[in-house]
């Protein structure tokens, strides 16, 4: 006859037999959190496979890989062969406008409008700035996403110069701020049917003009916008949050990047500085 000690040995070798036909597979909970924690794909137009580090492209590339996204530079003629298929963020920065556009050609433009009603997230500074807006050449109607159109840049009036400039935000936790300018677009939100959501983040405090032009367009108009097109978002800077660091404008790469792959806007979400840029703001 068995002892007490050894029955209850017994005993507990069948509960934990037991409980692993009915345990629920661990595995299916680590692969849970693998997914949650996919890192962001961006995409970066550009001509180069590996740009130059203090190129706008590269240093796109750079802030965004230090914050844990998986950045790397594409072509107009990979986008024309599904590159956007495993992105999730396609960026435009510094450049031609027109040049880039010309790059994808309309077939590429269809594809990146296509990829963004369908959900994908879409960044710009400067020259991007021109291209995702409501163009006002040719190639600059290829991708169109934002509902705004570039203003006085007639005449070679866009050349306004380079410089820092002061942009305000709205926001009382951090009303202003400085921003590398360089030529950067200068806009105004529109209404035209078939867009969705179209926002300034933050509007130009000061100005930047050459030689005896009176200027004072600047001052009041978009600095940043932000919104949405079908089923994805966009922001778009004007000037260059990825240069001058030591103005402190990099976090708000990250910020963006992270709003921008949040699908359709909520019902009552604002668009607004505090709402895309949570943890620049602070």
């Amino acid at each position: 006859m068995a002892s007490p000690r050894s029955f209850g040995s017994y005993l507990l070798l069948i509960v934990l037999w037991l409980s692993t036909l009915t345990a629920v597979p661990v595995f299916g909970a680590e692969s849970t959190a693998a997914t949650e924690a996919k890192p962001i794909r961006v995409g970066v137009l550009s001509s180069a496979t590996e740009p130059g580090s203090n190129t706008s492209q590269g240093l796109y590339i750079r802030i965004l890989r230090e914050a844990g996204m998986e950045a790397k530079a594409v072509s107009g003629e990979q986008v024309r062969s599904g590159a956007l298929d495993d992105l999730d963020i396609f960026i435009i920065g510094g450049g031609s406008g027109t040049k880039f556009n010309k790059s994808l050609g309309e077939e590429g433009g269809k594809l990146v409008e296509a990829f963004v009603r369908r959900g994908g997230g879409v960044m710009a500074s400067c020259a991007g700035g021109y291209s995702f807006v409501r163009g006002h050449n040719d190639a600059l109607k290829y991708v169109e996403v934002a509902n705004a159109r570039c203003i006085d840049y007639q005449d070679g009036r866009w050349a306004r110069g380079k410089g820092v400039v002061e942009l305000e935000t709205g926001d009382s936790a951090k009303p202003k701020l400085e921003m590398y300018y360089a030529n950067g677009p200068l806009w105004e939100i529109t209404d035209e049917p078939g867009f969705g959501v179209t926002k300034a983040l933050a509007t130009f405090r000061t100005d930047v003009k050459k030689g005896d032009d009176k200027g004072g367009v600047m001052p009041g108009t978009p600095a940043i916008l932000g919104g949405s097109y079908g089923e994805g978002r966009f922001v778009l800077f004007s000037a260059h949050p990825e240069f001058k660091w030591k103005l402190g404008n990099p976090p708000l790469i990250v910020d963006a990047a992270k709003w921008v792959v949040q699908g359709p806007l909520k019902p009552g979400e604002e668009v607004d500085w505090k709402s895309v840029f949570p943890n620049a703001a602070k």
